[in-house]
């Protein structure tokens, strides 16, 4: 019997792609603006907190390792969840500059 038939795991975009969301643009819905902006800022505040994670001393709260696994991860949701919070306004300027760019 093939395992690999039977067993499907499902692939989840952790982080947004920055190709795919040019992409979504392409789409006239509103809505697709909107995920669009929350994306980059999440993108952005997620790449932003792992540059400031790499400046802390050694053996601080992610142990000796700044690259480690769980700080990327804590990066990647602290900036999701920061994004969906409202952010710290980027969102709204990508939103602001889409909308006049695509909405005509």
């Amino acid at each position: 019997m093939d395992l690999s038939a039977t067993l499907s795991v499902p692939v989840l975009s952790v982080q947004p792609d920055p190709n795919l969301l040019s992409s979504q643009l392409r789409s006239p819905n509103g809505h697709t603006i909107d995920a669009v902006a929350n994306n980059f800022e999440s993108m952005f505040l997620s790449m932003m907190l792992k540059e400031m994670r790499q400046t802390l001393d050694q053996g601080g709260f992610f142990g000796d390792d700044t690259g480690d696994v769980y700080g990327g991860l804590f990066d990647l949701y602290l900036g999701q969840h920061l994004a969906q919070a409202g952010g710290i306004g980027i969102g709204a300027m990508v939103k602001h500059q889409l909308e006049s760019k695509y909405k005509t």
